[in-house]
């Protein structure tokens, strides 16, 4: 009784088995006729470059979607670098400077008002503005590795101090591999004007400040949603002033040519003047290179680190720029006693210096000879020191702490 009925088992059985085969026997004949595998030998397809700071499906005219910037990598020490100098120029305007101190660097000087020039803009409108986006648009396939914008003067007050306001110095010393590692860098050190909190979109009417920047009124929500749409409103825009910086190519690139038009079609447009039209990048060039609405670096990081002129640290830096002002205003109250003589005599009045406004004086000059010392002997040895590429990495700003404790105790 447990064994069952053995005629009957024996009969399924044999039908599963032949169920079986004829399903293996016509797998056997289909297969058979199914061409085999082909092995795929050919490259695999490429991937999109490193540099693009946006995806392809993304509309690069979306500006609710952040741009991706990644950090660049500087060639070995000693390397040369690709260059290219990009300004603004009038007609009337002398660049006899670049070719006597800079005569080796390429240039791309666009003639604002002259219809015939080699480099030329559509409209002359947005100061240099419209020239940055110009050769931005017209050359972004074909960038060096270190692209420069600078006025066409030589010396400006807001030129570096260091190195004596002169935008030639400034050019002959600035870091490529700094430009290379942070994609962009202002090329001026100072951050006032600028620095750290400057713009105010929402600002109250009265509390504007026409004489120290009189471009915040005319940059408004309005203004900021034409230029970035969708991209919510910073709570401020700083940056060092006055539009002069350096970009790698990396970094161009990484910022879809679509948005350099977008900006341009805007100065082409808009109904701001010329001058505020160009006011108002001017403290927007960090957030289309960096995507940050306030970059401020340190003062000793962008001196040390772009230009080869370290003090040792933040501190040491801002001591120097300390007795430099102090100087200056020794160097004032004696200014103001000489020129309280020479109106008298020009005026043919006689004119005699108290006995306690010459003993002033005379410490006056004896102040301002040893400041003059004293800042002479420590710009030098940051001169000395900044040739030294571990003394320029101190300074350097950075997120990576490999072996930092080791420089921790370098100090």
């Amino acid at each position: 009784m447990l064994a069952g009925p053995p005629r009957l088992l024996s009969v399924v059985s044999v039908a599963v088995v032949l169920l079986l085969g004829w399903w293996y026997l016509s797998l056997v004949h289909t297969t058979s006729a199914t061409p085999p595998l082909k092995t795929d030998h050919s490259p695999p397809p490429k991937s999109p470059k490193k540099n693009t700071g946006f995806r392809a499906s993304v509309d690069p005219l979306d500006f609710s979607i952040p741009l991706i910037f990644t950090p660049g990598t500087p060639k070995p020490a000693g390397s040369n670098y690709s260059r290219i100098l990009v300004l603004p120029k009038t007609q009337k305007e002398d660049i006899f400077w670049i070719h006597a101190e800079l005569p080796d660097i390429p240039l791309a000087v666009y003639q604002v008002d002259n219809d015939t020039a080699e480099f030329r803009v559509p409209k002359n409108k947005g100061r240099e503005a419209m020239v940055y986006l110009t050769y931005l648009i017209d050359f972004y396939n074909d960038l060096p590795d270190t692209i420069m914008f600078f006025h066409s003067h030589r010396y400006a007050w807001h030129n570096n101090i260091l190195m004596g306001l002169d935008t030639a110095q400034a050019i002959r010393r600035l870091s490529d591999a700094r430009v290379a590692r942070l994609g962009y860098m202002n090329t001026r050190c100072h951050t006032d004007p600028g620095c750290p909190d400057w713009i105010h979109m929402d600002r109250p009417v009265v509390d504007f400040d026409d004489f120290h920047k009189p471009e915040e009124k005319y940059y408004r929500k309005g203004v900021w949603d034409e230029l970035h749409p969708g991209a919510p409103i910073p709570p401020s825009l700083s940056a060092p002033c006055c539009a002069q910086f350096a970009v790698s190519r990396e970094r161009v690139q990484q910022v879809p040519i679509e948005r350099f038009i977008h900006y341009r079609k805007w100065l082409l447009e808009t109904s701001m003047d010329d001058q505020f039209s160009g006011r108002v990048f001017e403290y927007i060039w960090q957030y289309i290179f960096t995507g940050n609405a306030v970059y401020c670096p340190a003062v000793s990081s962008c001196y040390c680190d772009g230009y080869g002129i370290c003090f040792g640290g933040e501190k040491k830096t801002q001591h120097w720029f300390e007795v430099m002002d102090e100087r200056n205003k020794y160097y004032e109250e004696l200014d103001g006693h000489n020129k309280e003589k020479t109106k008298a005599e020009e005026e043919g009045k006689a004119f005699e210096f108290t006995e306690e406004v010459k003993a002033r004086m005379k410490e006056l000059e004896a102040k301002i000879r040893s400041m003059d010392d004293e800042m002479n002997k420590l710009r030098d040895a940051a001169y000395e020191r900044g040739k030294e590429i571990r003394n320029q990495e101190a300074e350097r700003e950075t997120y990576d702490d490999t072996h930092i404790w080791d420089k921790v105790e370098q100090r």
